[in-house]
């Protein structure tokens, strides 16, 4: 089965696979269950290190977010491109698709992940978030989709059901990412 760590932990014991992997982080708040996670695929780092915000990967990605709203959102006709920092993702309605759940939360996936040129940075909070790496292995979407199906039902409430559903939407533009081909 693929492994998973926390990505703090693997970055303090100097153990993040340089030639690639997949990291899946969740941003929580704690207000309600308003949830924001991306999943970003890396490939051949020339450098890791450490910054004020979070860990920067000196090398090329893609990433693809899942925003998931709760019934009692009381913003949700405002665009996510368009929300608040903390609860915006990169993306318009339109460039979404949007699975409603059984208690009227939504799950919004983009169809399309988005390339990230250069370097990126997977942000740190000190509290109400997640962020774990994935080593690249033959299973390695097998296990992602169970570890986002837990956390959709475990973290943002959604029914068992529902969990599956989105975490099944989110890994439908996983695949999508062209970080892998040459």
């Amino acid at each position: 089965m693929a492994q998973a760590t926390s990505l703090v932990k693997a970055f303090t014991n100097n153990t993040i696979p340089t030639e690639g992997g997949f990291i899946v982080t969740g941003f929580f708040d704690s207000q309600s269950f308003y949830a924001i996670y991306e999943v970003t695929a890396y490939h051949n780092v020339k450098d890791i290190y450490r910054t004020p915000e979070g860990i920067t990967f000196k090398t090329d990605g893609n990433r693809t977010h899942t925003l998931i709203e709760p019934a009692t959102y009381l913003q949700k006709y405002i665009e996510p491109v368009n929300r608040d920092a903390g609860k915006s993702v990169p993306y318009r309605f339109n460039e979404m698709e949007v699975y409603k759940c059984a208690k009227n939360e939504k799950v919004m996936v983009p169809l399309d992940p988005i390339p990230l040129y250069t370097n990126f940075t997977i942000l740190e909070k000190k509290s109400d978030y997640l962020s774990f790496i994935f080593f690249p292995t033959p299973d390695v979407y097998i296990a992602m989709q169970r570890f986002l199906a837990d956390s959709y039902y475990n973290d943002c409430n959604l029914q068992k059901k529902d969990s599956i559903n989105a975490a099944n939407l989110t890994m439908r533009t996983v695949k999508k990412f062209t970080i892998w081909q040459d």
